[in-house]
């Protein structure tokens, strides 16, 4: 294969994966979703609440009183987790890195 069939091979991938990309977008409903930002945020803060709990639970388990709503609230934290992980915006492939063609030498 020639180096400018090469080339031409790799410019048609490549526009076949910003149709792609396009494509996602258009289907993409900014009022579903939230910012990564503000789930990354989220789940600080639910990691934390379920980090407490689990600890809570560890050491004071055998406690009757305190066992059933440390796992209620252990478990809640991890669906609270699913929901804003659900409320992410599809992550679309990432974009190929296009490298230049190595130029050509003349041969001596």
């Amino acid at each position: 294969m020639s180096s400018l069939e090469n080339i031409y091979k790799k410019m048609a991938e490549a526009a076949a994966g910003a149709d792609a990309l396009h494509e996602t977008n258009q289907k993409f409903d900014s009022t579903q979703y939230v910012s990564p930002a503000v789930a990354h945020e989220l789940n600080n803060i639910i990691a934390i609440i379920r980090g407490y709990a689990d600890r809570l639970l560890f050491k004071h388990g055998e406690n009757p009183a305190l066992e059933p709503h440390l796992k209620l609230i252990s478990e809640a934290a991890k669906r609270a987790a699913i929901i804003v992980h659900d409320a992410l915006p599809p992550n679309p492939s990432p974009a190929v890195r296009q490298n230049p063609p190595p130029s050509q030498q003349p041969t001596t």
